[in-house]
């Protein structure tokens, strides 16, 4: 039998360690595991490289001939999505990159390859187009009056913010309205010809590599560089809205959903 010492010591050192493991319990709570893209191999990314280059061409090309027809140019996205969609995501738009980057489903080194592949394939198509059709044409602003640039910015922001949503919406498994491949696509398309509406102002390019693309093309082919004076309105204007749209999708979309 033990001494009445040699128990409290022991009852001491049983509560220690049961102490030590409600500790324990409390840390794994608080340090959750924190949220990482997962990496790419340079397999994936040269083959994200090449498609969204491709991808992104044919979409400039549509955009060029289809001479501001919103079905058209919807029809090129759809077409474009359709190609690249396996193996890049489809997202032949670098707001639409920026978007998933924001939500941590891409990393910054891949960034870097879905933009420089997506200008790229928009001067590539943009030249094709010269090529076959003849023209030469890139979004522009019509007037610097305030009011005027005001509601280009405004535009590009708000149809940016409604067309990548939608885009959220639909890839995110929680919230998916079909898991067929050809309608998702067509939903996203969809989603394009109406968020143009809301940037009748600038032609509703809601895409940073067709305005900047586009207009790098024109600038030089017809050695005019003030083309590339409102360029920042198709560049920080998409992006501040496929960024909003993120923000909403993840803190308030989701949220409603759960409820």
């Amino acid at each position: 039998m033990d001494s009445p010492k040699e128990q409290q010591n022991n009852e001491h050192v049983t509560q220690q360690a049961q102490t030590h493991l409600i500790q324990l319990d409390v840390e794994e709570q608080i340090t959750a595991p924190i949220k990482r893209p997962a990496p790419k191999t340079f397999g994936d990314l040269t083959i994200i490289f090449i498609f969204e280059t491709i991808g992104t061409g044919l979409f400039a090309y549509g955009i060029v001939a289809s001479n501001g027809s919103d079905v058209l140019i919807s029809a090129y996205l759809y077409a474009a999505i359709f190609l690249t969609c396996k193996f890049t995501g489809g997202h032949v738009n670098p707001a639409v990159s920026f978007s998933f980057y924001c939500d941590d489903t891409i990393s910054s080194w891949t960034l870097r390859i879905y933009w420089t592949a997506q200008l790229l394939g928009a001067v590539g198509g943009a030249w094709i187009a010269y090529l076959i059709l003849g023209v030469v044409t890139s979004p522009s602003i019509k007037s610097t009056n305030i009011e005027w640039m005001l509601a280009d910015l405004c535009g590009e922001a708000l149809g940016t913010f409604m067309f990548v949503l939608f885009i959220h919406i639909q890839v995110h498994e929680q919230t998916r309205q079909t898991n067929n491949d050809i309608a998702g696509i067509a939903w996203i398309a969809l989603a394009l010809f109406f968020s143009r509406q809301l940037s009748s102002h600038t032609g509703g390019c809601l895409n940073p590599a067709m305005g900047v693309g586009l207009e790098l093309f024109e600038a030089f082919w017809l050695n005019d560089t003030t083309k590339l004076a409102n360029f920042w309105v198709f560049l920080f204007a998409p992006l501040f809205g496929a960024y909003m749209a993120s923000t909403f999708y993840n803190s308030i979309y989701i949220s409603l959903i759960k409820k």
